[in-house]
């Protein structure tokens, strides 16, 4: 299987088809709408965002909604928050990680989440990451 770089084009479009595709995730996002953004900082950095409406996801590089949610982090980061080494709310508290706009509106999409990290269980391994 043909490994695919962590967080370029290619990555977010196989992220994109793994959610579309995931039922749990089409259930846990039938009545929310949210705009999440994910910003890694670094000497080549990346944004892309979570886009849900009623049901709707699309993942895409092309950040043109204003995100209600967005986290900022660097590669490392970012690289262990994939790879399950940490988790995002632990990134945030130890400063790893800042949050932006409006959090509260994550509390309504804590099963989203829950559904999310198996979308990316799903293309784990046929990711590669510079670490």
């Amino acid at each position: 299987m043909e490994k695919i770089l962590h967080l370029s084009d290619r990555w977010i479009e196989e992220l994109n088809n793994a959610a579309q595709s995931h039922k749990g995730l089409g259930n846990a996002i039938s009545g929310i709408e949210l705009v999440v953004e994910y910003r890694v900082v670094d000497k080549e950095s990346v944004s892309w965002q979570i886009q849900i409406n009623k049901g709707d996801i699309e993942i895409t590089a092309d950040c043109r909604h204003e995100p209600d949610v967005w986290f900022e982090t660097d590669r490392p980061t970012a690289i262990s928050l994939f790879e399950g080494k940490i988790n995002p709310l632990n990134a945030v508290i130890e400063g790893n990680m800042e949050i932006g706009g409006d959090p509260r509106r994550l509390l309504e999409s804590s099963e989203m989440f829950e559904q999310l990290e198996d979308v990316f269980e799903t293309i784990r391994n046929s990711t590669v990451t510079d670490s």
